[in-house]
C-alpha cells in the first residue's frame, strides 16, 4: 500500500467490510542509532533463527541469516577489541557459518570463517576441527592435520576429528606414494 490508498479487507467468518486507509509511514531508525541492547537482541535472535535453520536443513537460508547476524554484531560490537562475551558472540557466528558453507561445499569460505573464529577465541574447538575439516577438503594436508591433532589433544574422543584425522593421514600416505613412484621413475 501506498500513503493515501484505501484498503477494503473481509475478514474470515464476519459479514461486515473494513475499509484501511494508509496515512502515512513512519521509516524505522537506523540499526545503528538503536540502543545497544536492542542491537544485540537482534544479534542474538539472529543467531537462534540460524542454528533452528540450519537444524532443518535448510543450508542456504541459514548461511543468510548467520551472515545478517554478523553484521549486526559489527554494527553492534563497535571497534575492537571486544570484550570477551562479545568476542565468544561472534566468534559463534563464524563457526555457525563455517559449518554451513562446509555443508554447502565451499571449504575456502569455511576455512576464512573458522579462521576468523579462532582469532577471536582461540580456543573455540569446533572452529578448529571445521577449519580442519576445510583444509583437509582443499587437500592442505599437513595444516588439516595440525588442527585435527590440535581438537584431539583437548578432547581426545572427538569422534569427528578422529575419523577426519584417520582420513586426511590415508591420503597423505597416498599422496607420497604417488610422489615416491614418480620420483623413481624419474631417476630409474
Amino acid at each position: 500500500m501506498t500513503a493515501g490508498e484505501l484498503s477494503r479487507l473481509r475478514p474470515a467468518g464476519v459479514d461486515t467490510l473494513l475499509t484501511v486507509q494508509l496515512g502515512r509511514f513512519t521509516p524505522a531508525p537506523p540499526f545503528w542509532d538503536t540502543p545497544l541492547p536492542l542491537r544485540w537482541r537482534s544479534v542474538t535472535s539472529g543467531h537462534a533463527r540460524a542454528a533452528a535453520l540450519l537444524s532443518q536443513g535448510l543450508l542456504t537460508a541459514a548461511g543468510r541469516a548467520y551472515s545478517r547476524s554478523l553484521r549486526a554484531a559489527v554494527a553492534a560490537a563497535g571497534s575492537p577489541p571486544l570484550p570477551p562475551d562479545v568476542a565468544a558472540v561472534k566468534a559463534e557466528l563464524h563457526a555457525g557459518l563455517a559449518l554451513v558453507q562446509l555443508r554447502l561445499g565451499l571449504p575456502a569460505a569455511a576455512a576464512g570463517n573458522a579462521g576468523k573464529a579462532l582469532a577471536l577465541c582461540p580456543a573455540h574447538l569446533e572452529a578448529r576441527y571445521r577449519r580442519g575439516v576445510a583444509q583437509a577438503a582443499m587437500r592442505d594436508l599437513e595444516a588439516a592435520t595440525a588442527d585435527l591433532v590440535a581438537v584431539l589433544r583437548v578432547q581426545p574422543g572427538h569422534a569427528g576429528a578422529r575419523r577426519e584425522l584417520r582420513r586426511v593421514r590415508g591420503a597423505a600416505r597416498e599422496r607420497d606414494a604417488r610422489l615416491a613412484r614418480r620420483l623413481g621413475r624419474l631417476f630409474a
